[in-house]
């Protein structure tokens, strides 16, 4: 081998070796990115489970409300059941209870009413 291609030679060694320790430097910048972003995935992920028990806690209080109004509401149905029972139980001996409020009264009771409900809403 000549002097000639013994410096070709070694002049093809240091360039793959030159582009080898760029590769080298170019992947471990990339490694470098891809730990940043898992870092960051794993901050999002930890935010988003905090978000999620939050939810979770928001809902679990929402639905004990939810619970809490039907409860009270099934009290208030029973209430207006047996206070209706009372009401009909009441006037089985009443004898005006069969008997039909004539016309007039019914319209002056009306108007009672409703003068009632202006003074009311007038005084607020």
């Amino acid at each position: 081998m000549s002097i000639t291609s013994k410096l070709i030679s070694a002049g093809l060694s240091v360039l793959c070796i030159v582009a080898l320790l760029m590769y080298c430097r170019w992947l471990s910048n990339e490694v470098a990115q891809l730990r940043n972003d898992k870092q960051q995935t794993i901050a999002a992920l930890g935010e988003a489970q905090a978000d999620a028990a939050n939810i979770r806690k928001q809902y679990g209080q929402i639905q004990g409300v939810l619970d809490s109004v039907a409860e009270q509401k099934q009290a208030g149905d029973k209430r207006t059941a047996e206070l209706q029972r009372q009401l009909k139980a009441a006037q089985v001996g009443s004898p005006c209870a069969g008997v039909r409020v004539p016309d007039a009264v019914t319209q002056r009771l009306r108007e009672r009413a409703a003068e009632i409900n202006a003074a009311a809403t007038g005084s607020n």
